[in-house]
């Protein structure tokens, strides 16, 4: 047996970890580990034996060796034994700690010699410091960071692969930085370059293209640490000797608006960097870094009114390059948009709004924000622009966006220079995520869904899970606590999440109420009044809640106790009713939950839409759908606190979650029932444990006839879509739960993927943006039910796949933190067969759908399906139109 997909922290060979490591490992060969060994070294020096431990563990095994410190380069090596006492064959990694300690940093933070002016934007910055090298180098490492976006390049190479270093964070608390070897890079004569750009720092951001959130001025910090063969280290640090200077060819670099590009310039560096100060010292960010991926070349659509676009024929968030041949001072300009519009035109209409020519204060961002724009008495503009505009020079031009990222399927180009299509790319980048999960099923409407989820996770999920790549980009916590669970079938996310629940904590206020999306992004007014918001700041338990069960992690329920146990404390101060009277006539007053700005079931089909739903100005109030999460994430914490034997907490969360069960259901369930059409209203209380007995059974019921009586249609938005098919599913009825999936008529997934889509929508209606990935929280059901993979503790599994819907075949695979499990199932007129691949070291229940179980060790295993669960019986209570496309697909 051997150990294989070995990982420190969650990363592969990570370099410049600040946390105390841990050790990962699948296994390869044989059935059962029963004991490893971990070798830990320092160069030559054994920092850690864990000697032969008899333990089927291959996750969070905790380093105990010598104590680490900064730069730390450590091999270590893994050997299992397997179920017959074998030992098998060695398997190795590594990782490198960062610097550690404020003092080891020690260059200066340095900025452009310039006094930035309100109202204004600037060029990018050049820095540039000459050095030779004398000596044989053994080490080389570039430590660098910034406020602001930074690519460096040494001798003309890039140095990295890092995307938009270093990355989004609230730079009020935490800047990230990165370790690049550049070993291979250095020669006699040196020059290090670095160019610096506005980005999430000061550049345009959130939905009113707020800039100068941070600062007004862009910074860079680095030092190039050399060691030589005789082991001394020189140190080629950031400071006043850098060279700069702001008239090279980036003229203008915004993350959201887009590039000004000209070819002709290269910058003359005459001046000289200044050194200023920044008070948060820099730190690992433990994440995987933002990378390019996919790259696209587009086909040409020339418009009705004669207009040429670009079609690259996939929705995602990334760079637009090309290269082509002209004349100097030729033009290219681009417009990146992810529509055309019902004429066929080029549009952007979906996600423009305006903004102020000048920067936003307080006031405008008020009135922005209360949509009164038209009161303000000032020139106004479109944002974001997503545009380039390039100027030629003579000759071969090639050009790669650096500093920005567009959120577009389509690029409008005016020119006049000649090019071929083939000179144009498109290239998407996204947080380097291991892609760990695949579906495929014999309906390809179901089949191009799950490919919609995928491409709008990698949208959405660069640094930070956004909402979506165009109008927005935030952080919001809501939509990222609906997808968790999705997200994590899809692509290897702990990293990336952990690093994100420390943005949320960053922007957490005193009352223990978090701000609506993280990191903070200005506008504090409307995210942090909506902070708590029902299913949105619920975020801060339910996703650590759910890292623990998935990834068996405690630690992530420590880090962050805190900040569950703040938001759970704040809940229980704003309990009881808003209005006098009614509080003193609720004998359950205590646990009712419907104070401060809840923003409801967002984004339901506009015919179920509340008006006015943030409840304020007389709007809608809230009441069932917080009183309903109150009663959910008291249960989770509640939960988590007695693991972690915070027993007070325990009683006092357990409280507040069987009062406000019981507030619940004096409010909202009249006559042992629910009586409504409106689906979310009916799975939330099923699928967040409200209900029990024949309330249960009757709600379960009247959701069957509200989906009945909708035409199969979805009638959910942000917070019950993730929830409706299970519903169904629980309630007896996973034929209805596939009618519902399989259906074409808007409001539907399927809609969506017959008009075209090739990303998720963020409403059914598909007025806003295109590329959004809350509604296709529906991609886990397709794993956990359709397929049946489901995490069932450490080392185990449930596989209870359930087929049906008229599919004649589904499978999946997903790369769980124990390894890669497998189901498939195929289904014909007299019967069919599942196939499971347990992966080694793990052991599964396979529970198939006439009720008998097994227990499958790791290996290959068939099970035989009886004709009772055939496709034809399966669409027996399917409407007929459905039914009748069943049977075609199932024909063909």
């Amino acid at each position: 047996m051997k150990a294989t997909r070995l990982r420190t922290e969650y990363l592969r060979e990570p370099m410049g970890l600040d946390t105390e490591p841990r050790f990962y490992w699948n296994c390869t060969g044989g059935s059962t580990q029963t004991a490893y060994r971990i070798l830990a070294t320092r160069g030559d020096a054994v920092i850690w034996d864990s000697g032969k431990v008899a333990s089927s563990r291959m996750t969070h095994v905790e380093y105990a060796g010598l104590p680490l410190k900064s730069r730390d380069r450590v091999d270590w090596t893994v050997t299992l034994w397997d179920e017959k006492g074998a030992q098998g064959e060695m398997a190795s990694s590594w990782f490198e700690m960062g610097l550690l300690t404020a003092t080891d940093w020690v260059g200066d933070w340095i900025t452009g010699n310039y006094r930035p002016k309100k109202h204004s934007r600037y060029p990018v910055d050049y820095f540039r410091r000459e050095f030779s090298v004398s000596k044989r180098l053994t080490r080389a490492r570039l430590y660098i960071s910034a406020c602001g976006l930074y690519e460096a390049s040494i001798n003309g190479n890039r140095v990295g692969d890092f995307r938009l270093a270093p990355g989004s964070t609230d730079y009020r608390h935490r800047i990230q930085y990165q370790v690049y070897d550049v070993l291979e890079l250095l020669s006699t004569q040196n020059s290090l370059d670095i160019s610096l750009a506005d980005g999430w720092y000061r550049g345009c951001v959130g939905p009113m293209g707020v800039n100068n959130v941070f600062g007004r001025q862009t910074k860079v910090l680095c030092q190039l640490e050399l060691t030589t063969d005789d082991g001394r280290v020189e140190t080629i640090k950031s400071d006043d000797s850098f060279s700069w200077s702001s008239d090279g060819p980036i003229r203008f670099a915004d993350l959201k608006d887009g590039e000004v590009y000209d070819a002709r310039l290269t910058p003359t560096l005459l001046g000289k960097a200044k050194t200023t100060k920044v008070s948060v010292t820099p730190t690992s960010s433990n994440n995987v870094p933002v990378r390019q991926h996919e790259v696209f070349t587009p086909s040409l659509v020339t418009t009705p009114s004669g207009m040429r676009v670009l079609d690259f024929g996939q929705n995602i968030a990334g760079f637009v390059a090309f290269t082509v041949q002209a004349n100097e001072g030729q033009s290219i300009k681009l417009r990146l948009g992810e529509t055309l519009d019902a004429t066929g035109e080029f549009s952007q209409a979906n996600f423009l709004l305006k903004r102020p020519v000048k920067d936003i204060g307080p006031v405008a961002s008020f009135l922005l924000i209360s949509q009164q724009g038209d009161k303000m008495k000032t020139p106004m503009r479109d944002t974001p622009l997503q545009e380039v505009h390039y100027t030629c020079r003579a000759g071969r031009n090639s050009y790669k966006t650096e500093f920005a990222v567009f959120g577009f399927r389509y690029a409008l180009i005016e020119t006049d220079v000649e090019f071929d299509v083939a000179d144009f790319s498109a290239i998407a980048v996204y947080s380097d995520l291991e892609e760990v999960g695949q579906f495929a099923c014999s309906n390809p409407d179901v089949n191009q869904l799950f490919a919609n989820t995928q491409w709008s996770m990698k949208g959405n999920y660069l640094d930070v899970p956004t909402d979506c790549p165009t109008r927005e980009r935030l952080g919001w916590t809501g939509d990222a606590q609906a997808f968790f669970d999705t997200a994590a079938y899809l692509m290897d996310v702990p990293a990336f999440t952990r690093k994100w629940l420390h943005d949320v904590q960053d922007g957490r206020l005193k009352s223990g109420k978090p701000a609506a999306v993280a990191p903070f992004n200005g506008l504090s007014l409307m995210y942090n009044s909506t902070g708590a918001a029902a299913g949105w700041g619920d975020a801060v338990v339910l996703i650590p809640y759910r890292f623990w069960k998935r990834y068996g992690d405690e630690r992530i329920l420590r880090d962050f106790y805190d900040l569950m146990r703040g938001f759970a404390m704040f809940m229980i101060s704003q309990t009881g009713h808003r209005k006098r009277n009614t509080a003193k006539d609720n004998p359950l007053n205590k646990y009712v939950y419907e104070k401060g700005v809840h923003l409801g079931e967002w984004l339901e089909p506009e015919e179920f839409r509340d008006p006015n739903p943030t409840g304020l100005n007389g709007g809608t109030v809230h009441t069932e759908v917080a009183t309903a999460y109150l009663h959910y994430s008291m249960t989770k914490i509640a939960e988590v606190a007695a693991v972690l034997g915070r027993h007070d907490d325990w009683e006092l969360f357990n409280e507040y979650a069987i009062g406000a069960k019981r507030a619940y259901n004096a409010m909202f369930i009249h006559d042992g029932t629910i009586d409504t059409d409106r689906q979310a209203k009916l799975v939330r209380p099923l699928e967040l444990g409200l209900l029990d007995g024949t309330a249960k059974a009757k709600v379960q019921d009247r959701l069957i006839t509200a989906v009945e009586s909708y035409g199969y249609r979805v009638g959910t938005g942000f917070l019950s879509t993730p929830f409706l098919l299970q519903a169904l599913t629980n309630a007896g009825r996973p034929d209805v739960a596939y009618a519902v999936l399989q259906n074409d008529q808007a409001p539907s997934w399927i809609a969506e993927v017959r008009a075209g889509a090739t990303t998720m929508w963020e409403d059914w209606e598909g007025k806003a943006s295109h590329n959004h990935y809350a509604q296709g929280a529906v991609s886990q059901w397709l794993f956990d039910t359709v397929a049946g993979i489901r995490v069932d503790g450490e080392n185990q599994f449930v596989i209870a796949p359930c087929p049906g819907g008229g599919l004649t075949e589904a499978s999946a695979s997903y790369g769980s933190i124990y390894g890669t499990v497998r189901s498939s199932w195929t289904l014909g007129p007299t019967g069919g067969s599942l196939s499971v691949e347990v992966p080694a070291n793990t052991v599964a229940e396979v529970r198939l759908p006439d009720g008998t179980r097994h227990r499958a060790k790791a290996g290959s295993h068939r099970y035989e399906l009886g004709p009772i669960l055939t496709g034809h019986s399966a669409v027996r209570r399917l409407p007929p139109a459905l039914a009748a496309a069943s049977g075609r697909k199932e024909a063909s």
